[in-house]
């Protein structure tokens, strides 16, 4: 019986058959998309990054995709598609994904019926697949911070410090969207962590500054 329960569990892995699409997105309907077809593939794994991704990335999201100028094997969006289903987890491609549908100089949402799932459906698949990713929690809250969801971006933003303390953008991020809320006592002392790790950018501490709550030298 314990080979048979064996081979059962290796036909139904998801490095098997693939990982498909679960859950609903934002307007509450299912999320659907194409069959696996190459992968799936751990970006954050080294082995898949040398020994898988080179192929994905040399067919379907060269410099032309990620920088939203051009398709490769079609249209953009199929290349990030195909990218995200073999990489669920690829954070450049995911974040390409989100500045195409939020940002209306790479065409905006009025395109997103071209693609073959919404991008919260890519976002969720990709922490089903690898639920510890901090960039993926850190790249859905600002999917949903450029949506306006505040709330829901700074639950996403406050998941991906927890999963990386040491980085800078994550406590910027989650700084921004607690100004965006003027929520000021939590977001001074989440900024002032953000730049003692480094943070290049000052927009953050000129918005607090702005607001009456400067950062101290």
């Amino acid at each position: 019986m314990q080979w048979i329960l064996a081979i059962l569990l290796t036909v139904t892995s998801p490095l098997v058959w693939g990982l498909g699409f679960s859950g609903t997105d934002l307007k509450g309907l299912p999320c659907q998309g194409l069959a696996q077809g190459y992968g799936p593939f751990d970006y954050t794994n080294p082995q898949h990054v040398r020994s898988r991704l080179p192929v994905v990335e040399a067919h379907h999201f060269t410099a032309e995709v990620e920088g939203l100028v051009r398709g490769k094997s079609g249209y953009i969006l199929g290349d990030l598609d195909y990218t995200l289903r073999a990489f669920p987890n690829h954070h450049r491609a995911l974040y390409a994904l989100i500045r195409f549908v939020t940002e209306p100089g790479h065409m905006g949402r009025q395109y997103i019926g071209k693609l073959e799932s919404q991008p919260e459906c890519y976002l969720q698949r990709a922490l089903r697949f690898k639920p510890d990713d901090g960039k993926v929690h850190m790249l859905f809250g600002l999917y949903l911070h450029k949506l306006g969801k505040l709330v829901e971006a700074e639950g996403y933003y406050r998941t991906a410090v927890k999963i990386m303390p040491r980085s800078a953008e994550a406590h910027y991020n989650l700084g921004l969207v607690l100004t965006d809320q003027d929520k000021f006592a939590e977001a001074v002392p989440v900024a002032k962590l953000a730049y003692e790790l480094g943070y290049p950018l000052s927009g953050l501490r000129r918005r607090l500054a702005a607001a009456g709550h400067p950062l101290n030298p």
